[in-house]
């Protein structure tokens, strides 16, 4: 909001009327009270309007104020002019219901130019109501739209991050998996070959000893090469845990309170993409119940079936009712929906988070 915005405003134009309507009051004393009643009576209207200025719960003063007007009128009969500035002022602030006993008794003095001024005020105080309204509106709107901006930053963020941990996860998960093929498939065979080939040596006639060093120069290559192999192996495994080791891991360094991970279902149907959003809902739910609960016990329940993978995390039933939308939480629920799952939480029993996700992807890859 610029400077011009901010000097056009309806409390800017409410301080005028104030203004112009008190200078009005006092030029009324001066032309028809020679007594100094109608200056208190100016000075206490002024003092009650900044009073209320400072002060927004004592709006209920605008009573006090009526009942000195009526009462002032006795001994100046201008007096009842004050009721102007108080029927603008309770339309200003909102409070309309005492301007129709002020209209009424106004009507039934019988004072026409007061009528007018009533109604003007009447409708000033109308329309500037109607104008701080709708800008208390647009300056929710504002704020609304910014912190909905500032979402959609940290989710961007969130989701750039997330790529990029995706790539990392299948890089890692496709060295593990080379390593174990080597491992457990051709590693074996080789080693297996290698032992045959010694027996084999033994078996050999000593007196063929071309064929015996060519035999053992054979032997030797091999265990160049299973020694290579092991080296590769070695390198090829990833030092970063991966899948439901990560998930372990977490659980393993949680030392808010005891923690039980239990696993059900073959993990290896899991893709990778889906281990890269249950790692940010556990962590997502461990760090809400470290900061919002007194929990003394913590589940972590992990199913797998052909279809879906369900993540469970939850306490021991210490109540909280704390409101837990916090944006990590609203962007866990962007990443999970994107790829056809589901997460939910529950604070009526303790803390529970619930994520469920689709083993076969709906909204493709995050």
């Amino acid at each position: 909001m610029n400077d011009n915005e901010t000097f056009i405003s309806p409390e800017i134009y409410g301080t005028i009327y104030r203004l112009i309507g008190v200078i009005l009051l006092c030029l009324l004393w001066i032309r028809t009270d020679s007594t100094i009643v109608g200056f208190f009576f100016t000075l206490f209207i002024v003092n009650m309007m900044l009073l209320r200025w400072r002060f927004n719960q004592l709006h209920w003063t605008l009573i006090i104020d009526v009942l000195v007007c009526i009462s002032v009128s006795v001994i100046w009969p201008y007096g009842l002019y004050g009721l102007v500035l108080i029927v603008f002022n309770t339309l200003f602030i909102n409070i309309g219901l005492l301007v129709l006993p002020i209209a009424i008794y106004v009507f039934v003095q019988g004072d026409y130019p007061l009528m007018v001024m009533l109604i003007q005020s009447l409708f000033v105080g109308f329309l500037l109501e109607k104008w701080k309204a709708q800008k208390n509106k647009d300056l929710a709107q504002i704020d609304f739209n910014s912190q909905k901006r500032r979402e959609l930053e940290s989710l961007k963020d969130e989701l750039l991050t997330a790529n990029i941990q995706v790539a990392r996860m299948a890089e890692v998960s496709e060295r593990s998996r080379i390593s174990r093929e080597i491992h457990d498939n051709a590693g074996h065979e080789i080693i297996a070959a290698y032992m045959s080939l010694q027996v084999i040596e033994s078996l050999i006639d000593n007196d063929s000893k071309e064929i015996k060093e060519m035999f053992k120069e054979s032997i030797k290559r091999l265990e160049m090469g299973i020694e290579k192999i092991r080296y590769t192996v070695h390198d090829l495994t990833p030092l970063t845990e991966v899948g439901i080791e990560c998930l372990n891991k977490l659980c393993s360094e949680f030392t808010f309170c005891p923690i039980e991970f239990k696993v059900f279902g073959d993990s290896s149907k899991v893709p990778i993409y889906l281990w890269n959003i249950l790692e940010p809902c556990l962590k997502e739910a461990l760090t809400n119940i470290m900061k919002h609960s007194m929990a003394k016990k913590v589940n972590v329940t992990l199913d797998i079936t052909p279809y879906i993978v369900r993540l469970c995390v939850e306490n021991n039933g210490i109540k909280n009712n704390k409101d837990l939308s916090g944006i990590g939480l609203r962007n866990l629920r962007h990443r999970v929906g994107a790829v056809g799952g589901n997460i939910s939480t529950d604070t009526s029993d303790g803390f529970r988070l619930i994520c469920v996700l689709p083993i076969e992807p709906k909204g493709g890859f995050l």
